[in-house]
């Protein structure tokens, strides 16, 4: 008996499907070449699009993956997911995106460290893990840890569950929010309190809004919705709408200096 490969499952599920390969990319908004990657067994397609492959395709996901799809599974029997080598193609998608999302961070920390550096700050070390900064934001961002909690949870997210569109969008827009913040930050009405600068405030809520945004994004693609469409298009302008909500909100209710 001769095992079909996972490229060879997909392929005839396409066909039965009566969809080209251009076809089919467009369902799932991605390129016919990774298409036929897929189906000439050159890479594996993630978890996420493995999923919303048998979606698109009208079969169930063990019909994919083999074997069990042609056995009735008893409650407690262990189905097998991927050949090993499926497995590591998987693994090693995932571990690309999530290098590509930490490199964007390692990039912003070090532009946020050049910025806010002190002219007679000359060891590379105290550049590097001082802690200091001449604007008030990164330096409490830094400080508090929620620059590496922030860089944690996007870079996890891609590597160990495969939403690479939610890691960007959370980068994205935390790191956007930095300059935000620290621009429409300053406030002394606040200085009494301990603190003159509302910064902390607008980024923490540019980072829900990115973390929402960021669900909302992996849901729409799982449903097969692009990026490039008019639901996509939606998508973006609701999270600028929100974006802009959100920082009008707090410039508008946060407290101002008695007699200006």
């Amino acid at each position: 008996m001769t095992t079909e490969t996972l490229g060879e499952r997909i392929r005839a599920a396409r066909q039965a499907a009566g969809l080209s390969q251009e076809k089919l990319a467009e369902r799932l908004g991605l390129t016919r070449q990774a298409v036929t990657k897929w189906e000439t067994g050159q890479s594996a397609p993630s978890t996420e699009n493995l999923l919303h492959l048998a979606e698109v395709l009208g079969v169930p996901v063990t019909a994919l993956l083999g074997e069990e799809a042609r056995e009735p599974q008893l409650p407690g029997q262990p189905v097998r997911i991927l050949s090993f080598r499926e497995f590591a193609q998987l693994l090693w998608n995932n571990l690309r995106a999530a290098l590509i999302i930490l490199a964007g961070w390692v990039l912003v920390y070090l532009a946020g460290r050049l910025v806010c550096a002190y002219p007679y700050e000359t060891s590379l070390l105290g550049f590097l893990f001082d802690d200091w900064s001449r604007y008030y934001l990164f330096g409490w961002l830094t400080r508090s840890g929620l620059f590496s909690t922030a860089m944690l949870i996007s870079v996890s997210a891609a590597l160990f569950l495969g939403t690479w569109r939610f890691a960007a969008v959370t980068f994205i827009l935390s790191a956007i929010a930095i300059p935000i913040g620290e621009l429409l930050g300053p406030n002394p009405a606040n200085a009494p309190y301990g603190h003159g600068h509302d910064g902390w405030l607008i980024w923490i809520c540019l980072y829900f809004v990115a973390f929402v945004s960021g669900i909302v994004l992996e849901r729409m693609a799982k449903k097969g919705v692009r990026l490039r469409s008019k639901k996509g298009a939606v998508w973006a302008a609701a999270t600028l709408l929100a974006c802009i909500a959100v920082i009008v909100l707090i410039l508008l209710t946060r407290p101002v200096m008695a007699g200006s």
